[in-house]
């Protein structure tokens, strides 16, 4: 679900949906980090898990293909947002009066 919030150190799985089968799947965090997967067989999803997430996994995230007989890689898809909170320090709240 885009924007949804999760609990620091909690597990989370990002699943890439593909409109094709894909050999090479690819996850961009805006700014950040790159991961990348090589399917050994196509698949239409992919995975990538990321256990007890840090500060530095929060942030927008896209994926991008490429079909194993093509070095063309797919457009980048719209972007899903992680954003981590820390049950330790719930986030004040303001009012206008």
């Amino acid at each position: 679900h885009p924007s949804q919030g999760v609990s620091l150190g909690d597990n989370v799985t990002l699943r890439c949906h593909l409109p094709r089968l894909a050999a090479w799947v690819w996850l961009y965090q805006e700014g950040g980090w790159l991961y990348k997967k090589r399917k050994e067989k196509e698949q239409d999803t992919t995975e990538f898990f990321f256990p007890s997430t840090l500060w530095e996994h929060a942030g927008r995230y896209r994926c991008q293909y490429r079909v194993s007989w093509s070095e063309e890689v797919s457009v980048e898809s719209d972007p899903v947002e992680l954003v981590l909170t820390d049950v330790r320090y719930p986030p004040s709240s303001i009012s206008l009066h």
